[in-house]
């Protein structure tokens, strides 16, 4: 790591990047090696010859990094495309593959070339409008039809691509009778196989994608077992061998799929620019560095990409958080981890392509059903429908809609589907028309009013004041909803990073959805990491629809003030925090990070409840319930009980204790500290440059951490954290634990600190 790094500058972008060669190769081959099985499932899951897959894949490598738009993210073939683009081969085929496929490549070239008139003007801005549970939605009918359309090649069942997922229903109990018991015994335990490598967390499980290992072991199996070649990938004889233009000439003499083709490239424009824009906020959370990619240079990056790809013979590219995710966890720094990834890629292509026609189909087929699966699994209904009822409407409503239609049209009711659940809650009660209270003109007026404020600006006024010297821009809005989340995004965007920020919703605000819950969040967070005054004033006579803190609210003060009963953990803390004489509040909120805790940092869905604080031991002391959900698991809640304590007038710097590996990839900020005297067994000791761990190091401290761990522990200025990462919310006995730790590491600081001894004094003459 370089000095600039240690020191925690933001790598070089461009081609001062290519510095960073040391962490970007590795990370490249590592993407490689997870890109290789995954981009020969795709194509062939979109009824594209296997090396389409390799071919884009490579196309998207070695440009990406030329054209920027985001900094970690990696790009390439999608398994959330391939029914996309099966639809359009099936489409432009008439039902034939092969005679679609070079059509297909047509509507792939001139979706690039819309991609980059788009981005011309700025359109990347506006997939974001889209409701938030409409594209969830849409991630799960997709995970639907990959598993239903793989389950054939899994256990070796002749397999015949279908436009319809009611068609491929139908037929799925005939095929399944057609199976081949060796084949099937590679397919279930290559599926087996991946999800048992789920949970790897050491050795070399930590470095090799488990695609590749299930890839690899098929190839065994099928040699053992004697596969048929028709059982395996189909490679052509040489690299080159699997180029193929698109069929223009065929295009242009047939009028017929004119509008078949238009309505292709409309469909692939639109899941292409909602999943790259979904796909580069999803990486954004989880980079080290919290940078910020920006959409329109991402659209246009996926424009020329697609130019290439479809002009080749490959498939289509957007971002990808699965692989990024990889990529980061590797250690990537910059876009050119994508270029190394590319040139690893176009030598397993070039020189193992005997060894990539071994592997079995249904070693492939169990990459993308786990895929899918990951897409759809049930927890992803349970989290919609703790979200609240109406989020579990519409993301229902649009998964059956795209199952029973297809994706274009299905996403379009899912849309219509929102809007219709919207102008329900915002319309006047039959009730007050039918005695009279409201005319039927009025209650019309009312509802077309309502409506209308669905899509116009929230931002009713922006005013500036001065307050503690520092000016603050204060905005009135009214109702906030995903479709009118634009243009307070584009005015918060104009205030200068330096300015507050205060979000006032006034009487007339009727309603605010799960998307603009989610973006208020969102919003809250980077002010926090940027130490920007952010508040929002007004949230609390709003009803939420349930406990989740992303739940949608419409205003009502009555139902507002009522307070729920308390659940047993509630109850449970509730008696901890008399125990300990300390304040305690059960309500859940978001949780920010003013003291830059690397732990905090991450993933997505900050929350926190069951809250005891107050003053303890002289220091300031809070113990909460927190829960986040990460990618690629976004939808499945990780819980811990954390305890934080501030300690006045202190300045521990940057030191972080964790056991064995744990969060490595995050610290990009500290420099490991090998072989430190003192340090209990099996953890690892973190610091920042110039930082003394010394207080840290105490034996009181390390005999602790031996004796309740393992725990990993962080300071960071004056606050210091600690919660067990193998543990979930803790009980009393856990949370004593804790509490152990933390009176250890106020005690060493107290006698190494006058000055953080003096609470302390000040405290106890106070007492007497």
């Amino acid at each position: 790591m370089s000095a600039a790094e240690r020191s925690g500058a933001l790598p070089a972008t461009g081609l001062a990047g290519l510095q960073h060669w040391r962490h970007d190769l590795p990370a490249g081959l590592q993407v490689a090696l997870l890109w290789t099985p995954f981009s020969l499932g795709v194509a062939l899951a979109s009824g594209a010859p296997a090396i389409a897959g390799l071919i884009s894949a490579i196309v998207a490598g070695l440009l990406y990094p030329l054209l920027g738009g985001s900094y970690v993210t990696v790009s390439g073939p999608a398994a959330a495309l391939a029914p996309v683009v099966l639809w359009g081969v099936l489409s432009l085929g008439h039902g034939d593959p092969a005679a679609g496929y070079p059509l297909v490549l047509v509507a792939i070239v001139l979706t690039g070339a819309l991609q980059l008139l788009l981005a011309t003007l700025r359109a990347g801005q506006y997939a974001s409008m889209l409701p938030a549970t409409v594209v969830e939605a849409m991630l799960a009918a997709i995970g639907v039809m990959i598993i239903l359309r793989q389950l054939p090649l899994l256990i070796g069942a002749p397999s015949v691509p279908r436009k319809s997922v009611l068609d491929a229903v139908t037929h799925l109990p005939e095929q399944i009778m057609q199976a081949q018991l060796a084949v099937a015994v590679i397919g279930v335990a290559s599926l087996a196989l991946m999800f048992a490598l789920r949970r790897r967390v050491t050795g070399l499980w930590r470095w090799l994608p488990p695609a590749i290992t299930v890839a690899a072991v098929g190839v065994v199996a099928g040699a053992v077992l004697g596969l048929a070649p028709e059982l395996r990938i189909r490679m052509p004889e040489n690299f080159l061998a699997g180029f193929h233009p698109p069929d223009f000439s065929g295009f242009i003499h047939q009028p017929d799929l004119w509008l078949t083709l238009a309505l292709v490239v409309i469909t692939f424009t639109l899941i292409d620019g909602v999943e790259s824009v979904a796909s580069v906020k999803a990486v954004d959370k989880i980079d080290p560095w919290h940078r910020t990619s920006d959409p329109n240079k991402t659209l246009r990056a996926m424009g020329v990409c697609n130019l290439a790809s479809g002009m080749l013979g490959g498939l289509t590219i957007i971002p990808n958080a699965v692989p990024s995710r990889a990529n980061i966890d590797a250690g990537a720094r910059t876009l050119w981890s994508n270029l190394y990834s590319g040139l690893f890629l176009l030598l397993f292509a070039v020189a193992g392509a005997a060894i990539l026609a071994r592997i079995p189909l249904a070693s492939i087929a169990a990459v993308l059903i786990y895929i899918g699966w990951r897409l759809c699994e049930p927890a992803l209904f349970a989290r919609m429908l703790a979200i609240g009822r109406d989020r579990f409407i519409v993301f229902c409503g649009t998964v059956v809609a795209i199952l029973a239609t297809d994706l274009l049209l299905g996403m379009l009711i899912g849309i219509a589907i929102e809007l219709a659940l919207l102008m329900y809650l915002l319309m006047p009660s039959l009730r007050l028309v039918l005695t009279g209270r409201l005319d039927a003109a009025e209650a019309l007026a009312l509802l077309a009013r309502n409506f209308g404020g669905l899509f116009r600006s929230p931002v009713i006024r922006h005013r500036t004041e001065l307050r503690d010297g520092q000016t603050l821009h204060v905005l009135t809005l009214g109702s906030l909803v995903g479709f009118n989340l634009l243009p307070l995004e584009r005015t918060l965007a104009a205030i200068p990073a330096s300015e507050g920020v205060l979000l006032r919703f006034t009487e007339s605000a009727r309603i605010i959805d799960h998307t603009a819950a989610e973006f208020l969040q969102h919003a809250a967070e980077e002010a926090s990491a940027r130490n920007r005054p952010f508040a929002v004033e007004g949230l609390e006579n709003f009803y939420r629809f349930s406990s989740h803190p992303l739940a949608a609210r419409m205003q009502e003060a009555r139902l507002a003030q009522q307070q729920a009963e308390r659940d047993a953990r509630a109850q449970q803390m509730g008696l901890l925090a008399a125990r300990l004489s300390l304040a305690f509040e059960a309500r859940v909120a978001a949780t920010l990070n003013p003291h830059d805790f690397v732990y905090l940092r991450r993933g997505d869905h900050r929350e926190e409840c069951n809250r005891i604080e107050g003053d303890w031991r002289g220091a300031r002391l809070r113990i909460f319930d927190y829960s986040h959900t990460s990618p690629p698991d976004y939808h499945v809640a990780h819980r811990h009980t954390l305890a934080v304590a501030e300690i006045a007038g202190v300045d521990l710097g940057h030191v972080a204790i964790t056991p064995g590996h744990y969060l490595e990839r995050y610290l990009v900020q500290l420099e490991e500290r090998p072989q430190t005297a003192g340090l209990a067994a099996g953890y690892r000791l973190w610091a920042a440059r110039g930082t003394d761990p010394a207080p840290l190091l105490d034996a009181a401290v390390q005999q602790a951490l031996a004796r309740h761990g393992p725990i990993y522990l962080e300071a960071r200025g004056r606050a210091i954290l600690a919660f067990r990462p193998p543990r979930g919310l803790e009980d009393e006995a856990g949370i004593e634990g804790l509490l152990t730790v933390l009176a250890a590491v106020i005690d060493s600081v107290r006698a190494t600190s006058p000055a953080a001894a003096e609470p302390q004094r000040a405290s106890a003459t106070g007492a007497a």
